[in-house]
């Protein structure tokens, strides 16, 4: 019948050559996909190039997959239907549109011979090889091959599977930088056999059956000896673990293709990509919409490595934060850089995470870290890390990429985010001033809103000073310490820019302070923190009421009566021809005589005595906790300008009620309180 057509002489040629000739005249039923002249002609096929055994084996291979030994009529054919083929592969109908085989259209159909039908097609069907056939004919995964032969699982590969492989390319090889020689030793081929069995899914995974966040067993396993999986994302492609399908559903005799774009790793992090994992922790939903709001998602799904701190929706809802008010252009950039202060561009596992360290967020910003000890028990505490102000609630949830960990506050964008006692702690050397205010009970002032400017003694300069916080643990002894530690502290920020000859500000203890010059070199200067600025000094100020006046050998009677609340300065000594003695001018309009400091030209940092910077490079940061905001004192004084001194009451000492009332004990026997603009005296 075939040969009578006139169209089908190139398929009768081929029928004799391959010896095929008695099989299609036997008594079927047979069903043949007859190929015409023009279709062995668009396939290039060269029946003399064939005629050799080997040839002729592979021509008969060829031909018997175009035969079905059963009676198939067109009116007995559905959508998606397979059947096995005479040479043992299978052939996959489509009739969305018309009738195809394979990618075969048929043109004519239903043509009755004496032990059959006959279905005319336009194209040769080519018979499907195992995946490693397959493979090793694409041209474009030639390391996959070789890399199969060297772990020795090309035999299995070519069982009866079914299997789904996903293929990384020769590239995707390179960029891995898989280099086979390494690994042909008994253990290279151990780790490269798992590498390979972790693209391996046993079953057949059409793309079409993929969904979003589906995860699939592999064929490998994870370095704990459990089954390694791979988790897949459905969008704009399809995503395993951080591999792009660039080829789907590449048909195999005992499988399907995948064709990706990377070599996937067992247990490099966590089956889960970054939007499956918050959408299934059941915390996650408002970071998650925030995410695809601020367009986030497919950066945080990229190569990474990337440590996510998740906000939970409860953050967000304490936080304020509204996305409807954040949908414009102006709302997503902002959006997007306080989601991005939550991400950095590494992997951070917890146990990473110390005391003291920063690390800089994706946005270009700092975040601080704190082990923080909290009670759970009469007598049992656990540490728990604290980045700025929020607690990690959870930690390591692993991602493809990275890891999340959980936090109970949304984090505000910050590039100083430690507050001025933080920031003193972890520089390594304030050890003692940062004990001296917790002895003080200064902590939670310290901790406000500011601004402040403190000028930090360093350890050194505490212990050369003779200051023992042990014989300080008393009343009357914080008292005198609240009092040297606040006169060390200027409500307000005074940078090393600020500062000209002579100038003086008030301090928060109520003494006035000579800035420049003073007896204390700055050894650095400008240390920013979340609430004022700190300049390191090499002495402890003592404030004036705090210093006896020993010129004479023996304090003098005028000072005993005085008490003066002075600022410190470098005043000139007169000398009085006659008495030989040194006394100290407490006249008006003596400012001609106020010796200069060293030219500002010369530059401040000119004099500054060697402290190691680097103690202030990696610091964190205390949470905030709510306080009565420091009272206001008076601004900074223009350089050169020098006050006459005046006899005020002392400060015996300061304290803050449960109420967040500020109060004052004075010499003179008055209380004070803060109204929030000056001090009232009560009663």
């Amino acid at each position: 019948t075939a040969q009578c057509t006139g169209i089908h002489n190139s398929l009768v040629a081929a029928v004799i050559q391959a010896e095929l000739l008695e099989t299609l005249q036997g008594p079927g039923p047979f069903t043949v996909f007859a190929p015409t002249d023009q279709a062995f002609a668009d396939a290039g096929i060269d029946l003399a190039a064939l005629d050799t055994p080997e040839g002729k084996a592979t021509l008969a291979d060829i031909l018997l997959y175009h035969v079905v030994s059963a009676e198939v009529a067109s009116s007995g054919l559905s959508d998606g239907m397979t059947t096995e083929a005479a040479n043992g592969d299978y052939l996959t109908f489509d009739l969305t549109s018309g009738v195809m085989v394979n990618d075969a259209n048929v043109i004519s159909a239903d043509v009755a011979t004496s032990n059959g039908i006959i279905h005319v097609i336009d194209k040769v069907l080519m018979p499907l090889g195992d995946i490693t056939d397959i493979a090793a004919g694409t041209g474009i995964h030639t390391s996959l091959v070789a890399a199969l032969i060297q772990a020795e699982l090309v035999e299995t590969l070519q069982g009866d599977g079914p299997f789904t492989v996903f293929a990384p390319t020769d590239q995707a090889f390179i960029d891995a930088g898989i280099d086979l020689a390494d690994l042909d030793t008994p253990e290279g081929k151990e780790a490269l056999a798992n590498i390979l069995l972790y693209h391996v899914v046993q079953g057949e995974v059409p793309s079409s059956a993929v969904t979003d966040c589906m995860i699939a067993n592999t064929s490998a396993v994870t370095t704990s000896n459990n089954t390694a999986s791979l988790n897949f994302a459905v969008g704009e492609s399809i995503m395993v673990n951080n591999a792009t399908v660039t080829l789907a559903d590449v048909t195999a005799s005992n499988g399907v293709i995948h064709v990706i774009d990377k070599v996937l790793t067992p247990e490099l992090y966590g089956i889960n990509n970054m939007h499956c994992s918050l959408s299934q922790t059941g915390l996650h939903a408002s970071l998650l919409a925030a995410l695809i709001q601020a367009e986030l998602i497919e950066t945080l799904e990229g190569e990474g490595p990337f440590t996510v701190f998740a906000p939970t929706d409860l953050a967000f809802a304490e936080a304020g934060i509204d996305l409807a008010a954040l949908d414009t252009p102006e709302g997503k950039e902002t959006l997007a850089n306080i989601l991005l202060y939550h991400v950095v561009t590494a992997n951070v596992p917890y146990s990473s995470l110390t005391d003291c360290m920063s690390a800089v967020a994706a946005n270009g910003q700092t975040l601080s870290f704190n082990l923080k000890q909290f009670n759970i028990g009469d007598s049992e505490t656990i540490d728990s890390i604290v980045v700025n102000s929020a607690t990690v609630n959870y930690a390591d949830y692993s991602t493809t990429n990275g890891v999340i960990h959980s936090i109970n506050k949304v984090l505000t964008p910050s590039v100083n985010p430690n507050d001025i006692p933080r920031t003193a702690q972890c520089t390594g050397i304030h050890n003692t001033f940062v004990a001296a205010v917790i002895q003080a009970e200064l902590l939670v002032t310290l901790e406000g809103e500011g601004p402040f400017t403190l000028f930090a003694p360093t350890d050194q300069a505490f212990a050369e000073a003779g200051i023992d916080l042990a014989a300080l643990d008393t009343p009357e002894g914080k008292a005198t310490l609240t009092d040297i530690l606040l006169y060390h502290v200027y409500y307000g920020t005074v940078l090393s820019s600020d500062i000209g000859d002579g100038m003086t500000i008030q301090m928060v203890n109520g003494d006035n302070l000579t800035v420049w010059p003073t007896d204390a070199n700055v050894a650095i200067s400008d240390v920013m923190s979340s609430n004022g600025v700190i300049h390191v000094i090499d002495k402890v100020l003592m404030p004036p009421g705090a210093v006896e006046d020993t010129s004479d050998g023996a304090k003098s009677s005028d000072d005993d009566d005085s008490n003066y609340t002075t600022w410190i300065i470098i005043s000139l000594a007169v000398i009085i021809a006659c008495a030989g003695a040194v006394l100290f001018m407490r006249s008006r309009g003596i400012e001609e005589d106020v010796p200069k400091s060293f030219a500002q030209d010369e530059g401040l940092m000119d004099f500054l005595q060697t402290v190691n910077p680097d103690a202030y490079a990696m610091q964190s940061n205390q949470p905030v906790q709510a306080v009565q905001p420091v009272q206001a004192v008076q601004p900074v004084q223009s350089p050169g300008f020098v006050p006459q001194a005046v006899a005020e009451p002392v400060i015996l000492q300061q304290w803050t009620d449960e109420g967040g009332h500020t109060w004052r004990s004075m010499d003179n026997g008055d209380t004070l309180w803060w109204n929030g603009s000056d001090w009232q005296k009560y009663g």
